[in-house]
């Protein structure tokens, strides 16, 4: 009777695991290079990973991760999404005391959209990363490193909630909100305050408008918003974007076309009002191509100006990106 028991609660698990959609994903990215910030310092050229100073070096940052999802009936899914912080060249994870700070949420998706609960990108990143051609580069980001892309400085959410409404239509619609208590936890501080945000995409064809925004969390911080384009020509496809925080302003502008089968593009990025008086801009050169499947090489420069806050610098590298 104990075996038989056994043998269907045995049966019963590898059944529900079957139903189930699990996969251990990853990235590693090996450079040659520094970033900018090290540029600034005159800090040696070196081997990186990506999860180098902070996940700071090369392009993308070195991670693993487990996701997956799972029908429960009714024609709702369940979600989930695990993933470690930058694993240095040491195989330390730069976790700031969290291991999965990069993700660590679950949620639900249906016919109405998608709920996420936990930790997660900021809608304002999510929103606008893919305006950013080079993905966000670690090392050379015109964006981050002139502080004109203020989208992607905003700091992930731990305990956020999150809507993303139905894949209908040309429009998307993404809503966002983090507790008060939660914001406190994140940035170990006594004040702060809710914080909400939102966006909307258009996309159609070759056209892709986006706006976002989110609320002040008190820190000393003020209301975000932003906008951004993009329009595929065939030959090349142009972008450009504008982003406030009312003491701080910038502009981004970008165009990406193909060569002989490799990627190449550019994108400027610059402040236009700055709160330390520091109205740089900084330009930002890459190339890269898939020369086996999931592994891309890439090279990539990032020119500072002396008016960057950390002075003038250029940072490079060149590597390989191998995802799974």
């Amino acid at each position: 009777m104990k075996r038989s028991l056994i043998v269907a609660a045995i049966s019963t698990l590898f059944l529900g695991a079957a139903q189930a959609e699990y996969t251990i994903y990853g990235l590693l990215d090996g450079s040659v290079g520094k970033n900018i910030a090290d540029a600034q310092a005159d800090v040696a050229i070196n081997l990186h990973s990506g999860g180098d100073s902070g996940s700071g070096q090369g392009n993308s940052t070195t991670r693993i991760g487990l996701k997956g999802g799972n029908d429960i009936g009714g024609g709702v899914k369940a979600n989930f999404k695990l993933e470690t912080g930058g694993i240095g060249s040491d195989g330390k994870v730069n976790n700031n005391g969290t291991f999965f700070n990069r993700q660590a949420w679950g949620g639900f998706s249906g016919s109405m959209g998608e709920i996420r609960f936990g930790r997660q990108d900021s809608v304002p990143f999510q929103a606008f990363f893919d305006y950013d051609f080079n993905a966000a580069s670690n090392g050379v980001s015109a964006a981050g490193y002139s502080g004109a892309g203020i989208w992607a400085l905003l700091p992930r959410q731990s305990a956020g909630l999150q809507y993303f409404g139905p894949n209908k239509g040309a429009v998307k619609v993404q809503l966002g909100f983090q507790r008060a208590d939660d914001v406190k936890k994140d940035f170990g501080v006594a004040k702060a305050k809710n914080v909400m945000s939102g966006a909307v995409t258009y996309a159609t064809g070759p056209l892709s408008l986006t706006g976002a925004f989110q609320t002040k969390a008190g820190l000393g911080t003020n209301n975000y918003f932003g906008f951004a384009g993009s329009y595929d020509f065939g030959a090349v496809k142009m972008m450009a974007g504008y982003h406030d925080i009312k003491s701080d302003k910038g502009i981004t502008l970008g165009a990406q076309t193909t060569l002989a089968g490799v990627t190449v593009g550019g994108i400027y990025a610059k402040k236009t009002k700055d709160s330390a008086n520091s109205k740089g801009s900084v330009i930002e050169l890459y190339a890269n191509k898939e020369v086996f499947k999931g592994t891309y090489a890439y090279a990539e420069m990032g020119i500072a100006d002396k008016k960057v806050a950390g002075g003038k610098g250029t940072g490079y590298a060149a590597g390989l990106i191998y995802t799974f």
